[in-house]
């Protein structure tokens, strides 16, 4: 029998401190010197300054005894370091964050419940709105179009959505399965913020490669780290999840908590979609459709 064949990483990349996002295809040199995968022609980096390589099922980077340091999360490193979607890679002067797809749970629960027990010294709450965004027929696509094919066009959808989520004062939690997840703590976020990110994935859906639907909901949210990287659990984030279902039944493209009305001050705006029963809890919660002034600028 031959040797097992090791798990490929996830899909990875690069996103640079000029907005654009490299894709990672296995190997990454990174260098000032042209022979690189990732040329950055800055000076204070070494000709070949560092290697990012796949190592079963997940992406590790080395320094290449560059003049100026490898670090993660600014720590520098002195061996091969796996990487964690959200760690920050700075190499001399360049800072850049690397992003992977996580698996999707289809019961909706987080991650970190999944994986990891945390002690509460670990644990951080903050009250946030909550922005998920999921590709509609995803399925569908990469079976009409096949994998590269498809997976150029999801390539696009990230790189268009993602800036109107952090030019909006958003921040992207993670991209599980074919969605994205971000969030806008209300002690560095404002309303206003949140509801022109709303309108702008709104405006978007024209030139949108792909159908998306959008759910949102505000509440107290727990952050903390794991070996996936940074993590959100709680209630709050258990509904943003499971109102996803709940949205495809109702055939929403966006569908807003009660919560989320409340503290944007729309209410009389939104049309109600009825209220609806969520999977392990005993509350009813009612949800709404986007103000009609907003989806006019579609």
């Amino acid at each position: 029998m031959g040797s097992p064949v090791p798990p490929a990483p996830p899909e990875s990349w690069l996103e640079l401190p000029d907005g654009r996002m490299f894709w990672l295809k296995g190997r990454c040199a990174i260098g000032r010197q042209a022979d690189n995968d990732l040329v950055l022609d800055i000076p204070e980096l070494s000709r070949h300054h560092a290697l990012i390589g796949a190592d079963g099922g997940v992406y590790v980077l080395n320094d290449l005894r560059s003049r100026n340091g490898t670090y993660v999360n600014r720590a520098v490193i002195t061996r091969p370091t796996a990487l964690r979607d959200g760690d920050e890679i700075q190499l001399g002067p360049v800072r850049t964050r690397f992003r992977c797809k996580r698996r999707w749970f289809g019961g909706g629960e987080s991650t970190a419940e999944s994986t990891t027990t945390l002690a509460l010294n670990q644990v951080q709450e903050r009250t946030c709105w909550l922005l998920l965004v999921d590709v509609v027929g995803s399925t569908a696509l990469f079976s009409r179009l096949g994998s590269e094919a498809a997976l150029r066009q999801m390539q696009a959808w990230i790189t268009g959505l993602r800036p109107l989520i952090e030019k909006n004062g958003g921040q992207i939690n993670g991209y599980i399965g074919d969605a994205i997840v971000a969030y806008w703590p209300e002690d560095t976020a404002r309303g206003p913020q949140f509801a022109a990110a709303l309108q702008a994935l709104t405006a978007w859906r024209a030139a949108s490669p792909l159908p998306y639907r959008l759910v949102a909901h505000y509440g107290s949210v727990l952050f903390s780290r794991s070996e996936l990287g940074q993590e959100i659990t709680g209630s709050t984030v258990n509904v943003l999840y499971r109102s996803e279902k709940i949205a495809k039944g109702f055939g929403a493209p966006a569908m807003i908590s009660q919560a989320v009305v409340d503290t944007l001050g729309i209410g009389g705006q939104c049309e109600s979609f009825g209220r609806s029963s969520i999977d392990g809890m005993s509350d009813y919660f009612v949800f709404y459709a986007l103000p009609e002034a907003w989806t006019l600028r579609d």
